[in-house]
C-alpha cells in the first residue's frame, strides 16, 4: 500500500466513496485500461464504462453510474477493479486539496488522523492532473 492510502471498510459507510463519479483525463483512462487488463485479465471498453465531460480547460472521462454508485462495484458493493482504481478514488476522503467528504464515517467519527488526512491531501496536490483541479464544472457530452 502507497504511504497515504486508507483501508476502508464498506460496512461503515455502505461505500459512500463510490457514490460520485472520479472525472480522468485521456491518459489516465488509458493507463487504467492497460493496469486492469494486466491486474484483472479484463477489457474495459471506454464507451460501456465512461462517459465524455467537457470542462473549461479540456475533455475529460467520467466513470460511469448505475442506480447512484460506480459501475465497477458488484452486489456485495466491493470495488472490481480495486487495485487499479483510479487516484481521485484511493484518495477519498479527500476530494480537493483543502476539502475533504464529511460524511465519511472515517472523517465523522474522527477515526482518521490528521497526518493521514494531510498526505491524502499532500497526494491530491501531487498526483491529479492541474486541469482537473482547475475545473469547476464537468459538462457531459
Amino acid at each position: 500500500m502507497k504511504p497515504g492510502s486508507l483501508v476502508c471498510d464498506i460496512k461503515l459507510c455502505n461505500a459512500l466513496c463510490c457514490r460520485s463519479c472520479p472525472v480522468l483525463t485521456e491518459d489516465e483512462v488509458a493507463e487504467l485500461v492497460t493496469d486492469v487488463k494486466r491486474e484483472y485479465a479484463f477489457d474495459l471498453d471506454t464507451k460501456k464504462y465512461f462517459r465524455k465531460a467537457s470542462g473549461e480547460y479540456g475533455l475529460y472521462y467520467a466513470v460511469k453510474m448505475k442506480k447512484g454508485q460506480c459501475i465497477f462495484l458488484d452486489k456485495e458493493k466491493r470495488c472490481r477493479i480495486y487495485r487499479c482504481r483510479p487516484k481521485l478514488c484511493e484518495l477519498y476522503p479527500v476530494v480537493d486539496v483543502d476539502a475533504v467528504d464529511e460524511r465519511c464515517p472515517l472523517v465523522m467519527k474522527n477515526k482518521i488522523s490528521r497526518e493521514m488526512l494531510d498526505a491524502l491531501k499532500m497526494r491530491y496536490s501531487d498526483e491529479i492532473d492541474a486541469r482537473i483541479k482547475k475545473e469547476q464544472i464537468f459538462n457531459f457530452i
